[in-house]
């Protein structure tokens, strides 16, 4: 009963910490390479380029940059096409999001 009682109050710890929920995207338990759009498309803009920023984090500690203007600066775009977001979570302990940006 104490093993049990440790491995719920463990999860109930870990669970959630890391959370990674982007415009559009699926909330799950465990997301693996789910990708989703932002929901906006500039036709006049031609998708020639890609750049993509990335943060990412494990349990409570987190770190990195994935706002539009790190991906738009990665990628060497001035304006933007559509911005579409890759996103990965395994139990709120590992996990990851990615702004991709397409544009000129």
């Amino acid at each position: 009963m104490k093993k049990l009682m440790f491995v719920a109050a463990l999860a109930a710890v870990a669970s959630g910490c890391v959370g990674v929920t982007p415009a559009n995207s699926v909330v799950a338990p465990i997301a693996l390479d789910v990708q989703c759009p932002a929901g906006f498309v500039d036709n006049e803009v031609k998708p020639a380029r890609m750049g993509t920023a990335t943060a990412s984090g494990i349990i409570c500690f987190c770190e990195g940059d994935a706002s539009l203007k790190a991906a738009m600066d990665n990628g060497n775009i001035k304006k933007v096409h559509h911005v579409d977001f890759k996103t990965k979570n395994i139990f709120g302990i590992v996990g990851s999001t990615t702004t991709i940006v397409w544009g000129e």
